[in-house]
C-alpha cells in the first residue's frame, strides 16, 4: 500500500517494513543491533493503513519532497489557507511542477520548498477556481490536540 502511495509522486522506491498496519523505514543498522526482544523495533514511522486507506506520516511526505517533482508551490495566503484545511484556489498558487492534468497527487510546498502536506489537482490553475483538494496538512496534529482537549 505504501508503495502505491509513493508511486503517485516518484519512481524512486522506499525500503519500508510493514508491521501490523504500520510502515517503518527499513534500517539494517537497527535490525542488526536491536535488543533480543520479540518485537521488531524500527525508528522512522512512515504511515499506516486504516480501513483500507494509506495515511502517510509527515516523515514520508518530507522524504517525498526530496525525491519528487510533483509539487505545488503556494503563496503566503495559500500556505495559511492550506494549513487551515482549505482547498486551494488559483490565486493561492505560485507555480506547479510535474505532470499536468487532473486527479494528480501533488505535494504542497511553501516558497522555501518546505512541505506543508499534499492534495489532489481538481482544477485549472489558470482559472479562478478551486485547483487543489486538500488531503493532509501539517496543522492536522494541532487540530487533533485541540479536539482532544475539548
Amino acid at each position: 500500500m505504501i508503495h502505491d502511495f509513493v508511486a503517485l509522486f516518484t519512481e524512486k522506491k522506499i525500503d519500508a517494513v510493514h508491521i501490523f498496519n504500520k510502515y517503518f523505514y527499513a534500517n539494517k543498522y537497527l535490525e542488526k543491533y536491536r535488543l533480543q526482544a520479540k518485537e521488531r523495533v524500527f525508528g522512522l514511522y512512515l504511515g499506516e493503513e486504516k480501513e483500507g486507506v494509506f495515511i502517510p506520516s509527515f516523515n514520508l511526505l518530507d522524504w517525498l519532497a526530496h525525491h519528487s517533482k510533483e509539487k505545488v508551490f503556494v503563496k503566503d495566503i495559500g500556505e495559511m489557507d492550506f494549513l487551515y484545511g482549505k482547498n486551494l484556489r488559483a490565486r493561492h498558487v505560485e507555480k506547479v511542477e510535474g505532470k499536468p492534468g487532473h486527479s494528480i497527487a501533488k505535494l504542497v510546498q511553501n516558497k522555501y520548498d518546505e512541505n506543508l502536506g499534499y492534495g489532489i489537482i481538481i482544477g485549472d490553475v489558470t482559472k479562478k477556481e478551486q485547483v487543489l483538494k486538500h488531503k493532509k496538512d501539517r496543522g492536522d496534529f494541532l487540530k487533533r490536540e485541540r479536539a482532544q482537549k475539548d
